[in-house]
């Protein structure tokens, strides 16, 4: 089996149009680009740099995007990989019948004037010294282009012919309106959706890494079950590994924060923003929640040597049903360029828990912020990734130290808006 590609000399792409004067808007293409962004630069799965990895948001101005698409293609060396990434309208040129992409202010008349025509992708793509080239598009399409499909062509062919480039490895979700749009109570489209629980779930019966063939017959195979159309792949080379399968690469999510989308309703959940204590697939995982502080005063155990250390708001927190009142869950960040106290378990760069019958009086120069919780909340094996590749978990980019935010009831609309591109 092929290895990655070095994310170290890779570049990636990732343009989508959610917003559009005269065509339908389609909120969850933000969604997908921050979601396939964070698939890439996770160095679970491939650990592309964030700098390497462009994203543009609604982009009005086709010479940007290229200007973009070419820097990449020179950037890519020959042992890394280039992706670019399109969601969005795509429409046929009325005169030629070439493809042209979607952005702000193309008008479907006349898609030529201000619209990105697939050709400058074509010829980026060409003009890169990388040995690995992908290119992913998902636009919406076929209802657009009726008129210039042959008899019998699906939608999808046409697409793939349209967009068809030599060396280089081809996937095109089904392009009909329908199957662009999010379906109700989803986060992303349907093909990105499906491409990014495969991506960020792993194939249990597949070996490491997932290359994009793989990847490819999986979402097919989803999408078929759900009635929508089917992707085409137009594969040339080997079969361009694309990620580490998550379902046989261990994935740390210890020290991770999570939040629930909107449409989750469990009450436990509901709205929450829970920070990973401890994680292993086999056995599960626990977090607690940290934008849920509690009106009740401390309880009178808690010696004044911890009162004093608490950071702001200084209260109990409720962090989920379980175990509570049996006992208290402190969390701890460290200063800068200390040593580690006695009873102190870290959990990711300085942030711990620490046990609670240590002597807080020589902690003080040590100890930059705490915060006491009440309870936990439990995850079976293999379920806060079905959580997440679901789709009821967004996994957040937030700094460990939201932990201890000294505004926690905001947390969960900051970080929710954050990881859903919002």
């Amino acid at each position: 089996m092929a290895e990655l590609a070095d994310p170290r000399a890779s570049r990636a792409v990732l343009v989508g149009g959610a917003r559009y004067a005269t065509l339908p808007e389609v909120p969850a293409i933000t969604r997908n680009l921050n979601g396939l962004a964070g698939v890439l630069q996770d160095p679970e799965l491939w650990g592309l740099a964030p700098e390497h990895c462009t994203v543009l948001h609604d982009p009005d101005d086709a010479r940007e995007v290229s200007r973009e698409l070419r820097r990449a293609a020179e950037e890519t060396a020959p042992e890394g990989m280039l992706v670019v990434y399109f969601a969005g309208h795509g429409l046929v040129d009325p005169i030629d019948g070439s493809l042209v992409l979607g952005l702000r202010d193309t008008d479907p008349a006349v898609p030529y004037e201000a619209g990105l025509p697939f050709e400058h992708i074509r010829r980026a793509v060409a003009g890169s010294r990388a040995r690995r080239r992908l290119v992913i598009l998902d636009c919406c399409y076929a209802g657009r282009a009726t008129g210039h499909l042959a008899a019998g062509e699906s939608g999808t062919q046409a697409v793939a012919d349209q967009a068809g480039t030599d060396d280089t490895c081809l996937l095109v979700s089904a392009p009909r309106n329908r199957t662009a749009q999010a379906p109700p109570g989803e986060p992303y489209t349907a093909f990105t959706g499906e491409l990014l629980r495969v991506l960020r779930g792993g194939l249990p019966d597949r070996p490491t890494p997932l290359d994009v063939r793989t990847v490819w017959r999986e979402v097919t195979l989803r999408l078929r079950e759900r009635g929508f159309e089917l992707p085409e792949l137009r594969s040339a080379g080997d079969e361009l590994p694309l990620v580490h399968n998550a379902a046989r690469h261990h994935r740390d999510l210890v020290g991770r924060i999570v939040v629930a989308t909107a449409a989750v309703e469990d009450r436990d959940l509901r709205q929450a923003a829970v920070l990973i204590l401890r994680h292993d697939r086999a056995k599960g995982a626990v977090g607690v929640r940290i934008n849920r502080p509690t009106t009740d005063p401390l309880p009178v155990d808690i010696p004044q040597g911890w009162r004093r250390l608490l950071t702001t708001p200084a209260v109990l927190f409720d962090a989920g049903p379980l175990s509570r009142y049996e006992g208290f869950i402190a969390l701890a960040r460290l200063r800068p360029d200390v040593e580690a106290p006695l009873r102190w378990s870290p959990i990711r760069d300085r942030l711990g828990v620490i046990a609670l019958s240590a002597d807080p009086q020589p902690l003080a120069p040590v100890i930059a912020g705490l915060r006491l919780f009440s309870g936990y909340i439990g995850w079976g094996p293999d379920q806060l990734e079905a959580d997440i590749d679901g789709g009821l978990l967004l996994l957040s980019d937030a700094d460990v130290r939201e932990g201890l935010s000294s505004r926690p009831r905001d947390l969960w609309t900051t970080l929710h808006a954050r990881a859903a591109g919002e």
